[in-house]
């Protein structure tokens, strides 16, 4: 008789073991939407364009950087900037007015400034505003005002 009241107890332990494995498997697969290896992470769901950038303060001076940079999507010209040089600002975020890059400042007595180019064009708006596009040709030069 103990030996059936034993075989009883160790049965009801695994169903119970069975049910709460069952249960604890549905509830992880409706948290994550997913099931198994086809799962992704969310650094997997980021998306990079791929730019070129050119730093070349004018004709007579040594190009501090030309390169092509992959950059998270939405990031702005002066995000990719501050990827391949060291950048001074005035200000922060849109507002953001390059004055140095890697240690060459645009000499405001002479009326230097950073210009922004992208794919050729002077841009209109500020590099911490501009949106990084795939295939953008990024380049800073200083110009006269």
């Amino acid at each position: 008789m103990r030996f059936l009241q034993k075989n009883w107890i160790v049965a009801a332990v695994i169903a119970v073991l069975v049910v709460a494995a069952g249960y604890f498997v549905s509830t992880n697969n409706q948290q994550n939407g997913k099931v198994g290896p086809a799962a992704t992470t969310q650094s997997e769901q980021v998306k990079k364009v791929k730019a070129s950038i050119t730093i070349n303060p004018d004709e007579n001076s040594q190009v501090l950087a030309s390169r092509d940079v992959e950059i998270e999507e939405g990031k702005t010209a002066l995000d990719l900037t501050k990827k391949v040089a060291k950048v001074e600002t005035k200000g922060e975020g849109e507002n953001a007015f390059v004055t140095s890059i890697d240690g060459r400042s645009a000499d405001e007595a002479q009326n230097e400034f950073w210009e922004l180019v992208i794919n050729g064009e002077s841009s209109q708006v500020g590099a911490g505003s501009y949106k990084v596009k795939n295939g953008d040709k990024i380049e800073w030069r200083i110009s006269k005002f």
